[in-house]
């Protein structure tokens, strides 16, 4: 109990002291507050913006591809006898090459693979396509395309394509045999609108005449300046497929926790490569979380700045404060206790900034967010407002951050403070 009671006074002492000790510093310390509560703000504000980059980039992309893909791979190639010892010989040996002949990407009697994974209970769409590349033409415009052959009452159930078509609809195509949907990047680069006629030139040299029934906007540039879907009997006949056969199958999972698990029994039981929808866009997640580590690093750095400035402040008060220390010192207060108090100003210093910038970094992510922005036609991603997305683990680590900052900050000035030898500083 006494025990208990000598701390508490223990901890009031230290606290009054610390406290008289930062009001008679009060511009400096309203400046490094601020550099806390400044470097707290931009952390969470950059925390939100990367999340919600991140997580714009993925719920687009989920939108408007499948969550696997069985490509017109085969898992394993064929074993080509390359050299065989003559039948005289006394020893027989044969050397084998596993080798992938260098095939057409297809999927054949694809039907048979459609039938198949349908039966696995976690698949709730599936549906196969056909991709080729041909030249649109309108007039005496000419774009390059990827054109994507679908089935339209499958291809519902795997991606936003018919929410996503802003003019004309899905299944306007699934009864206009030459009828194309277009990205609105593509639409607006040929000057076509709904219902025109344009001409694609395909790979095969066939030039075929197409009604534009669509226009959809994915808010992905590279899809809507690129892509363009057909029919799925159009887009064999333009690549030279039979009607079994396809480029690939689009497949949609009950939930996404499933996609890696669904990929794994896919290939098993069919023999075709599957590919998730990450494994797919690897290169583009990978970049943009990259480009999201090096701005957060860079945000560190204002906290390292305010970290000098709790630094210098102190160091400045302990300076000033000699006498006092060597009186307190002088009294019988112990060398902890004088350093529990420059550091229990640093702690103040970074409490008060996480909770100021906290605070702020909230109503401006909202601000932020609220704001109609335009990303521009050369943007990889497009929308009408910046994600922003908050979390609590995020201001958690603000707020760790900022109180361990300032502490390491603290320290060497307390420790200095707690050194002082109260003799010499008498005398002086």
């Amino acid at each position: 109990m006494i025990s208990r009671l000598k701390s508490a006074s223990r901890l009031r002492f230290v606290l009054s002291v610390a406290l008289r000790y930062l009001e008679a510093k009060k511009k400096q310390t309203v400046l490094v507050v601020t550099g806390v509560a400044t470097g707290a703000m931009v952390m969470i504000i950059t925390f939100a913006l990367t999340r919600g980059i991140i997580s714009d980039i993925q719920s687009k992309i989920i939108e408007i591809s499948p969550l696997v893909t069985i490509k017109g791979e085969k898992l394993q190639g064929k074993e080509h006898l390359l050299l065989k010892s003559s039948p005289a010989g006394s020893d027989e040996f044969f050397i084998a090459s596993r080798i992938i002949p260098d095939e057409k990407k297809e999927i054949k009697s694809f039907r048979q693979v459609i039938s198949i994974t349908e039966a696995i209970p976690e698949i709730d769409a599936v549906s196969p396509f056909v991709e080729t590349r041909g030249v649109l033409r309108e007039r005496t415009l000419t774009r390059t395309a990827i054109i994507k052959g679908i089935i339209p009452e499958r291809e519902r159930g795997i991606a936003s394509l018919e929410r996503n078509v802003k003019t004309g609809s899905l299944s306007e195509l699934n009864y206009t045999k030459n009828g194309i949907i277009l990205g609105s990047g593509m639409a607006k680069k040929l000057k076509a609108g709904y219902h025109d006629l344009i001409q694609l030139a395909g790979e095969n040299g066939e030039i075929y005449n197409l009604r534009i029934t669509g226009i959809f906007n994915s808010g992905f540039s590279a899809t809507d300046d690129n892509f363009a879907y057909v029919n799925l009997r159009l887009a064999q006949t333009i690549n030279g497929f039979s009607d079994n056969v396809v480029s690939g199958i689009g497949i949609h999972t009950r939930s996404l926790s499933a996609v890696n698990d669904v990929a794994h029994r896919v290939e098993r039981l069919t023999g075709y490569k599957a590919e998730t929808w990450e494994e797919a866009n690897l290169n583009l997640l990978t970049l943009f979380k990259r480009n999201n580590n090096i701005t957060l690093f860079l945000v560190i750095f204002v906290f390292l700045v305010a970290g000098f400035g709790i630094a210098n402040v102190l160091i400045t008060i302990v300076l000033q404060k000699q006498k006092d220390i060597a009186i307190m010192k002088s009294m019988g207060v112990e060398r902890t206790t004088i350093k529990l108090i420059f550091l229990s100003e640093g702690v103040m210093f970074g409490v008060t900034g996480a909770i100021i910038g906290m605070t702020a970094g909230h109503f401006l992510t909202n601000f932020i967010a609220s704001l109609p922005i335009s990303y521009g036609e050369s943007a990889v991603v497009r929308g009408e407002h910046i994600a922003m997305v908050e979390s609590v683990s995020s201001y958690v680590i603000v707020a760790l951050f900022s109180v361990v900052v300032s502490a390491l900050s603290s320290y060497i000035p307390s420790r200095r403070a707690a050194n002082l030898e109260p003799v010499e500083i008498l005398r002086a």
